[in-house]
């Protein structure tokens, strides 16, 4: 049954259709939480000299500045904040040697995760397909496991769509985990695109490229590791190149307790923009000797 129904994904994954296995997500107005797109979330990443993670800061240790520009904080979410976070697991024919370990790597994931995180799961080739709706589970769905690598890379198609799910949570704290040897073969949206709204959903993106530079054309590499490198620095996420197989386990564990561990900032940006230009973004720390990992700036909405 599960091996059938594996095929069938596949088979879905190759034809173009949509694919979602689950419900949809469905949300009373009760539990849906109602943003501006005026407001500006960004999560922060805070270490110390060590790379430690730094604890137990308060709204008032920090100051933001847009385009130099202090900034009033409209919203602060302290460590303990619940995150969504969606895990992208690449199954195009080029993952063969590494579709077993990228499973692995992600169930551990989910294993550490708190009871009130949650997790969804998204595989892609052709085309894009939710295996399995945000939630907190022990393990990844079996579905998964089953599920052999074939056809081509549709890897922004699956950031985006990923994006658009997230951007219906209620958590504001929000995360994507893309699994992948990076190398975009057929997605209809652009890198651009699936950047532009991850910006607006205030989403992170952490990205382990499993690029085996054995195999890979070295320009098709370079481009592999460019995208991924892309996707984690301008969200204030993570790239992990070529983590091998012990290190990809530890990669995940990481990037867990950075999840475990952020600070989640808002502010509406004072004066308003709508010029549709990039606005950058700086975020200080009253506590001396500490780190801000964040994303840089977004882009603002163009008045029509």
């Amino acid at each position: 049954m599960k091996r059938a129904r594996a095929l069938s994904i596949i088979v879905m994954l190759h034809l173009g259709m949509g694919l979602t296995l689950s419900a949809s997500l469905q949300q009373s107005p009760q539990e849906s939480v109602s943003l501006s797109s005026h407001l500006v979330l960004l999560n922060l990443t805070v270490t110390d000299a060590r790379s430690a993670y730094v604890g137990g800061l308060r709204q008032e240790d920090f100051s933001i500045f847009e385009d130099g520009v202090p900034q009033t904080i409209a919203f602060f979410g302290s460590e303990e904040t619940p995150f969504a976070a969606a895990i992208l697991i690449d199954v195009s024919g080029s993952m063969q040697q590494m579709i077993r370990i990228a499973c692995a790597a992600a169930r551990n994931f989910a294993q550490k995760m708190r009871g009130d995180d949650v997790f969804a799961v998204y595989v892609f080739a052709d085309r894009v397909a939710r295996v399995q709706d945000f939630g907190t589970y022990p393990e990844l769905d079996e579905i998964v496991w089953h599920i052999q690598p074939e056809g081509y890379t549709a890897l922004y198609d699956g950031v985006y769509q990923a994006v658009q799910d997230l951007r219906q949570r209620p958590e504001r704290r929000r995360a994507i985990l893309v699994l992948s040897d990076g190398a975009d073969t057929r997605s209809r949206h652009s890198l651009t695109e699936a950047m532009k709204v991850a910006a607006e959903a205030s989403v992170t993106i952490y990205t382990v490229n499993l690029m085996d530079p054995r195999y890979a054309r070295r320009a098709e590499a370079l481009q592999a590791m460019g995208a991924l490198r892309a996707m984690a620095e301008k969200t204030g996420g993570r790239y992990i190149a070529d983590p091998g197989g012990t290190r990809m386990y530890e990669a995940f564990d990481e990037i867990v307790e950075e999840l475990r561990h952020q600070y989640t900032i808002g502010y509406y940006p004072t004066p308003e923009k709508t010029d549709g230009k990039w606005h950058k973004i700086s975020v200080k720390v009253s506590r001396p000797g500490v780190r801000v990992r964040t994303r840089p700036g977004y882009r603002a909405p163009k008045r029509r």
